[in-house]
């Protein structure tokens, strides 16, 4: 179980987390998802579906299942978050690690639909556009990903990195609804980017590990050498998660598991045509 915080601070918490978008059940959607397998090879293979293609390299996921996620427009019936136009969803099978909190997917929706639908969506492009023009690459500066109902704990590892006709941001992170330790369950590989028309927006979320972490979010989990200890006898705090985003910073991309230049590699393979 999670550690119980303070009556006060988790007030403080609650109304933070209430004006920002950990992932939830998707609500029933409009129309049935139609979910299209799709297959690869051993030495890594090319996964496509309607406009999108992307390749997935030798050793950081089998196959890719594609979905046409069908839109869900009435806010009335669904949170806020689920509020969406009908885009592609690949999910990674068979990825480097497992049994973690996030699946491992890749979406490409329609950007200025999306915007219009969704006002968190909309805010979120706007972020990566102001990074894509030159804004200096800042915590506060990163996107959040819209559809989860939860706060964004740290970024580190931020990059600007192009797609075959985009480009975006990529950056590791955690979300949580409380002050978690940072841990290897939950955190992951994050990438937001549009194409070069500005008409499709690309999120992708992908767990990674880290060997300086614990591998989950309890408070008695051992921290291994080089890692950030947990503040004695208090919640993380700003200087807990600014020591962690150093220590990430000073690691080696291929230190990760699976290596973030492996990840970079899937993302920039990534085409979106019209």
């Amino acid at each position: 179980m999670k550690q119980k915080l303070p009556a006060i601070f988790l007030g403080v918490l609650f109304i933070t987390a209430c004006n920002l978008p950990v992932p939830v059940t998707p609500v029933a959607q409009t129309e049935t998802p139609i979910v299209i397998p799709t297959s690869t090879t051993d030495a890594g293979g090319v996964v496509t579906l309607n406009n999108v293609t992307f390749t997935l390299p030798l050793g950081v996921a089998n196959d890719a299942q594609s979905e046409m996620a069908s839109a869900v427009t009435d806010a009335s019936n669904a949170p806020w978050f689920d509020v969406a136009p009908a885009h592609l969803k690949f999910t990674l099978t068979g990825y480097q690690v497992q049994d973690k909190f996030h699946e491992t997917q890749i979406l490409v929706f329609p950007a200025d639909e999306y915007a219009q639908l969704n006002p968190t969506a909309g805010e979120q492009i706007e972020k990566v556009k102001a990074i894509l023009a030159g804004s200096p690459l800042s915590g506060d500066a990163m996107p959040v990903v819209p559809f989860f109902n939860a706060v964004q704990q740290f970024t580190s590892r931020m990059q600007v990195i192009n797609f075959q006709n985009g480009r975006g941001i990529r950056f590791v992170t955690q979300y949580a609804q409380y002050p978690a330790p940072i841990n290897n369950h939950e955190l992951f590989y994050h990438f937001q980017g549009l194409t070069n028309d500005g008409k499709y927006y690309v999120i992708a979320i992908l767990p990674v590990e880290s060997s300086i972490l614990a591998q989950d979010e309890k408070p008695e989990s051992p921290v291994p050498s080089g890692g950030v200890a947990l503040p004695a006898a208090t919640a993380p705090d700003a200087a807990y998660y600014d020591a962690v985003t150093e220590a990430l910073n000073a690691m080696y991309e291929d230190s990760f598991n699976p290596s973030l230049f492996q990840l970079d590699a899937v993302i920039q393979s990534i085409m979106v045509t019209p």
